[in-house]
């Protein structure tokens, strides 16, 4: 480490991560669903003045809790609706999240543990990958770290910090709910119980404490609830937390090496080595976690409540394991503090290739799971009160870009079986829906469809005589009527 960056570790891991995380961010469409559910909820709360209650397509949306929607909304009201607002909360997330690693460890292990937690960290692709999205995960890492770290410090230094644990629970349960202080606590109890020590829970001002939480982290979830009523308690309750958890979201998804591979692509370079430097250390008796400091012993159960908690529900997704890397990061740099001056060029090299691969690849990859180039058309087509839909694959961003109503295309004998409502996945389709008789009666309708759509109905909108192509480079084409004379495209580049 040089004398500068000694000298000044905050300002050059600052520059450093503001670079890897802002750099090209204008270049990267807006992907579908998740980074689009939360973009065109967030233009909506905009546009409605609605801060408290959010809404997609017009409807109440109870997916996620309001922090995040706080943060992107303030984001759009400030410097407008762009792919360049639209990941600033997340970079700058990032970029706290990195800061705060390396503050807790180096208050904990030293500076150089600090620096080295910060660089395998901050260059880790998937803190790469989450610093630069439309999603929420960053914004939870930073205070579920934080509640690990001042649980930590009021256990070992200071009681008083258990109060910054129990404020750090609250936003972190006001960003992705209940597992915010669930996740946390599972891994402080835990360690307790391997200390056995469980009676410091008597010093953790439980009560002042979760009375804190409550005031930062109740007001909100009870205003809902006066609002929207049982609704809510069945969407966000039920619906995103007891189902997500019961029931599978995503099916293809439920293997026991799921969160194996997500932790060895999410936490490349580092993991290609990991696994050989433990057997090496655990081979020449060097690996013994009993005689570790409390710190890495409340992080490796932290770490290990997490995997165990998400693969033991039932929905997995890669970014559910995120917060982990908090632990993951700071015992990597423990692992290799013999060999800083190699992970200091490892990051280096990285760093560089993360910027490149920003530049060269992701734009192109990123627009190709958006729907961009057909919301822009859309947004300089004069199509009036002309109904708008997709037929087969449903893209909200294209509702982002566009800033239209647009329907989903179905056939009428299965709209009431798609349409949201009860305990199940159906709660997520709340986007608009129209038939397709609707549509080919419509003498002004205008139809996105899938270049490759194989769908009798395509046909036979297709094959009517006032019906004409507009191409839109990608993966889709829209079909108008030319008896609705004010459609009219233009170049939207």
């Amino acid at each position: 480490m040089s004398k500068f960056i000694r000298s000044h570790p905050y300002a050059v891991l600052l520059i450093l991560s503001l670079v890897l995380y802002l750099a090209g961010n204008n270049l990267l469409s807006v992907t579908d669903t998740a980074e689009a559910n939360y973009a065109e909820t967030a233009r909506e709360m905009v546009l409605s003045g609605d801060w408290i209650s959010p809404q997609i397509y017009g409807r109440f949306w109870y997916d996620k809790p309001i922090f995040y929607y706080w943060e992107l909304a303030a984001s759009f009201a400030v410097f407008g609706f762009n792919e360049a607002a639209a990941r600033l909360p997340a970079a700058i997330m990032g970029t706290a999240s990195l800061l705060f690693t390396y503050w807790f460890s180096r208050k904990v292990y030293g500076e150089k543990i600090g620096w080295l937690s910060a660089l395998i960290f901050g260059v880790s692709v998937e803190t790469w990958i989450l610093s630069k999205s439309v999603i929420t995960d960053t914004t939870l890492y930073l205070f579920m770290s934080a509640a690990v770290a001042f649980f930590y410090l009021g256990y070992a230094e200071n009681r008083k910090y258990y109060y910054l644990c129990y404020v750090a629970a609250a936003f972190a349960t006001l960003t992705k709910g209940p597992i915010g202080i669930l996740l946390p606590g599972l891994g402080c109890v835990l360690f307790l119980l391997y200390k056995k020590d469980i009676r410091e829970m008597l010093h953790v001002h439980l009560i002042s404490g979760l009375i804190l939480f409550a005031l930062i982290g109740a007001p909100w979830y009870g205003i809902m609830w006066h609002i929207h009523g049982n609704d809510f308690i069945l969407n966000f309750l039920g619906v995103h937390n007891f189902l997500r958890a019961t029931v599978s979201e995503h099916p293809s998804h439920n293997t026991w090496y799921f969160y194996i591979i997500v932790y060895l692509v999410g936490f490349l370079p580092w993991s290609i080595f990991i696994p050989y430097s433990l057997y090496k250390r655990w081979k020449e008796r060097k690996l013994d976690f009993r005689s570790a400091k409390d710190a890495t012993q409340l992080l490796a159960f932290y770490a290990l409540g997490v995997f165990v908690f998400f693969e033991l529900i039932a929905t997995k997704y890669t970014t559910y394991t995120f917060p982990a890397l908090f632990s993951m990061a700071i015992l990597t740099a423990i692992l290799y503090q013999n060999i800083s001056l190699r992970i200091e060029k490892a990051a280096l090299g990285t760093f560089v290739v993360l910027i490149a691969l920003t530049f060269l690849a992701a734009p192109s990859i990123m627009l190709k799971h958006s729907g961009k180039e057909v919301g822009l058309a859309l947004k300089h087509m004069n199509t009036g009160e002309a109904p708008i839909a997709f037929v087969g694959d449903y893209r909200t961003s294209s509702v982002f870009y566009s800033g239209k109503d647009i329907y989903r295309a179905v056939p009428r004998d299965e709209i009431d079986d798609l349409e949201p409502g009860g305990l199940s996945w159906h709660a997520k389709n709340v986007m608009p829906f129209m038939s397709y008789e609707t549509l080919l009666v419509s003498p002004d309708s205008v139809m996105i469809v899938q270049k490759k759509e194989d769908d009798p109905f395509v046909k036979e909108y297709t094959d009517r005589e006032n019906a004409y192509s507009i191409q839109v480079p990608g993966a889709y084409t829209i079909w108008v009527s030319d008896e609705h004379k004010t459609i009219q495209p233009v170049n939207y580049k």
